[in-house]
């Protein structure tokens, strides 16, 4: 029995309510709480993207559309550096255009994009650039066009047989002694005529030009320069044989038509 007495006022109110109450609500010690359960949960991640990169050597690459003729020559040294080079020629017949450009690389290769500076030099005029593009094995991807992997050694023959055309003959109508060519030069290049030709006859040669900067030049069969770098020409024919007529332009590229008389 409680000694009622002894007891504060708070702590008698207290002991009455425990008294009182059922063991029902009384919750267990802490240590005796069943442990909550959670689920783990698995964190997955990413690996890093990779990009592949160039080994040192020589790549190749060709962009080929019906108006333009382009090839790549990049070289990649050990510590990443590049340098390369892209000839290309630019034409469109139903304007009568033609036209020229080479293109010197040099930069580094981070990955896959290579930070170039580019010198650009077409017709008469020289140009200065930085860009960013993308190399891999298989492509080349410029700002404007998408070179794709090459065979250099075809590449090399490519830009060997454009540089070095084959002559073509010059034929007359039936019943003509004369005829007019219709062509035109890329800068550095020359076109080769073949005309045959027997001793003591007059030749007649005139070419026009839409800038007026084409020329030519008359060639013997033994060899001989009979004109050089001439508009028009009249003259008789040393020896029986074959004769050539070389058109090349003075400056830029030339779109141009010569005529030709032989009688």
């Amino acid at each position: 029995m409680i000694n009622k007495s002894i007891l504060p006022g708070s702590a008698l109110i207290s002991v009455l309510l425990l008294s009182g109450c059922g063991d029902t609500n009384i919750l267990p010690p802490a240590n005796q709480l069943p442990a909550a359960t959670t689920t783990p949960v698995t964190q997955t991640t990413t690996p890093p993207a990779t990009t592949s990169q160039l080994a040192p050597g020589t790549y190749c690459y060709s962009a080929k559309t019906k108006t333009l003729d382009a090839n790549a020559t990049i070289n990649i040294s050990s510590n990443n550096q590049i340098k390369g080079q892209i000839q290309a020629t630019i034409q469109n017949p139903a304007e009568n255009y033609y036209s020229s450009y080479n293109q010197t690389l040099t930069g580094e290769l981070i990955g896959e994009t290579a930070k170039l500076k580019i010198v650009t030099k077409i017709e008469n005029d020289t140009q200065n650039s930085q860009v960013n593009w993308t190399i891999t094995p298989s492509q080349l991807k410029t700002d404007r066009e998408t070179f794709v992997k090459a065979d250099c050694a075809s590449s090399k023959a490519d830009q060997e047989t454009s540089a070095t055309k084959k002559p073509v003959r010059v034929s007359f109508p039936k019943g003509a002694s004369s005829t007019t060519v219709k062509n035109a030069v890329v800068r550095g290049d020359r076109d080769t005529y073949i005309l045959g030709a027997k001793q003591g006859q007059t030749i007649n040669l005139k070419i026009t030009s839409l800038e007026k900067n084409a020329v030519f030049e008359v060639i013997a069969p033994n060899g001989q320069t009979l004109i050089p770098e001439a508009t028009t020409w009249n003259g008789k024919l040393p020896v029986n044989g074959d004769y050539q007529v070389i058109v090349g332009g003075t400056r830029g590229n030339a779109s141009y038509e010569l005529a030709v008389e032989i009688k």
